[in-house]
């Protein structure tokens, strides 16, 4: 008798961690005839983008940086002024640099002191954003006129708009998980299923602004006139989706 309750009493001793590991790892501790499950469901839409953006650049070059620095500070200083009239458009100030370059490839000394005759390059730039896409479309010629030339112009999908649709999703999504769980329970002829965890992710895509590399001579920026046309510009959609996983138990 004696040695049958030392027997019993190691068993539990041993029993004993693998329900402390299962709880120390996250696993919930199954009942007899209880199967954990992990299931996985997504739902998309393709949503009509409702937010235009632009991106405009000043470009200067000169033989002397404070010129430089002095004609993009002015023409930023007129765009800002002009872009923050309309308060329904967006505007914020992209990066700003100034660099110098040897304009000679030729590797000799072309002035009087032996001193290499070097230039200033800089740039900045100004980026506009508003769902009244008129209202940028505007903005944009005008802004152009000033001398700006275009790097980026493009449809997105605005975050709250996003949002909205993802909240619609997880509603499908979620239905989705349920019914699975009501398929497996009845497939593997359990009575029924508690959901224990679920795991959500929302994404959407918004199509990236296209960058232009590069500086344009002079001579293009002061062929620019008051009177530019307006671009034109179409919405495109963006994939928005919700996807979510659960940590399912069958009852037995």
């Amino acid at each position: 008798m004696r040695k049958i309750l030392s027997i019993f009493c190691v068993s539990c001793v041993a029993l004993m961690p693998f329900a402390s590991f299962a709880q120390e790892m996250g696993g919930p501790v199954l009942e007899k005839g209880q199967t954990l499950v992990t299931l996985s469901a997504n739902d998309q839409k393709e949503v009509e983008q409702d937010e235009l953006n632009a991106s405009l650049r000043i470009e200067v070059e000169d033989k002397d940086a404070r010129v430089v620095q002095d004609k993009i500070n002015k023409a930023m200083r007129s765009a800002v002024d002009l872009a923050k009239k309309n308060d329904k458009v967006t505007v914020t100030t992209g990066q700003y640099y100034v660099y110098s370059y040897d304009p000679n490839p030729e590797p000799k000394i072309v002035s009087m002191g032996g001193k290499k005759i070097m230039q200033w390059r800089g740039s900045q730039t100004i980026d506009l954003k508003s769902k009244d896409s008129q209202a940028v479309l505007d903005l944009v010629a005008s802004i152009q006129g000033q001398g700006f030339v275009m790097n980026g112009l493009n449809y997105s999908l605005s975050e709250d708009v996003a949002e909205d649709y993802q909240d619609s999703l997880l509603q499908g999504a979620l239905k989705k998980i349920q019914d699975k769980a009501a398929l497996v329970t009845k497939s593997l002829g359990k009575s029924g299923f508690d959901i224990i965890e679920v795991n959500v992710n929302g994404s959407y895509m918004p199509s990236p602004m296209p960058m232009v590399r590069g500086m344009a001579k002079m001579e293009m920026m002061s062929a620019a006139s008051d009177d530019m046309s307006t671009p034109v510009a179409e919405p495109g959609k963006s994939t928005v989706s919700m996807s979510v996983s659960a940590r399912v138990i069958l009852k037995p």
